[in-house]
């Protein structure tokens, strides 16, 4: 039997827990703060559920891995002459657990960077195990990869910047995918607002 004593006891126990520990605090000495500092990725989907029930969410995918490996397929731009290239993958929530693997990422290829000729194009756009929950408590999973050099994606990308002293990139897109192309089974539209700093690996 739990005596007052060992209640009082097992209480200031547990608040002694929580005020040891803050949302800074992360997984094997690192901090989350670690984890968000290089921007994110801001994305917008809407569409109609394999149930034919409509939806939109919108949700920021901000974590980075800080393996030194992932850092050239998940955060970096690689300069080509006048051409670059950035590859980024942002994580749903903190990434090395199994359970947390819900992922954005794809690749952004500019030509001529800087100059009147200067072109845009999106590469390789992947959403990988994430859940579209409803209010009604039901859901579906989008695993997929989408062509976005189609022209039948009506792509758009607008208000692209680059700061190659604060390797800041910045930029906005829009594509449609056909039903035949991702697990919603219908139409759906995907939008995004890009705001990361990227690594130039030396």
């Amino acid at each position: 039997m739990i005596t007052k004593k060992m209640k009082a006891f097992l209480v200031c126990f547990s608040m002694l827990v929580v005020t040891s520990c803050s949302v800074e605090d992360g997984k094997d000495g690192v901090g989350f703060e670690e984890l968000v500092k290089f921007g994110d990725v801001k994305l917008t989907l809407t569409g109609v559920r394999p149930d034919e029930v409509s939806f939109s969410k919108t949700t920021a995918f901000k974590f980075t891995s800080v393996e030194g490996s992932d850092y050239s397929s998940s955060n970096s731009v690689q300069p080509n002459g006048s051409d670059l290239t950035f590859n980024i993958l942002r994580y749903l929530s903190s990434p090395d657990d199994v359970f947390q693997e819900s992922t954005v990422s794809f690749s952004l290829n500019v030509t001529d960077a800087g100059l009147a000729t200067e072109a845009l194009e999106l590469n390789s756009f992947r959403i990988e195990n994430f859940a579209i929950v409803g209010d009604d408590l039901k859901y579906f999973v989008l695993s997929d990869s989408y062509d976005t050099t189609s022209p039948s994606t009506n792509i758009q990308i607008t208000n692209y910047s680059f700061n190659d002293a604060t390797n800041e990139l910045k930029f906005s897109f829009s594509f449609d995918v056909p039903a035949l192309n991702n697990d919603s089974d219908h139409d759906l539209n995907v939008k995004g607002e890009v705001k990361v700093i990227v690594l130039e690996e030396i």
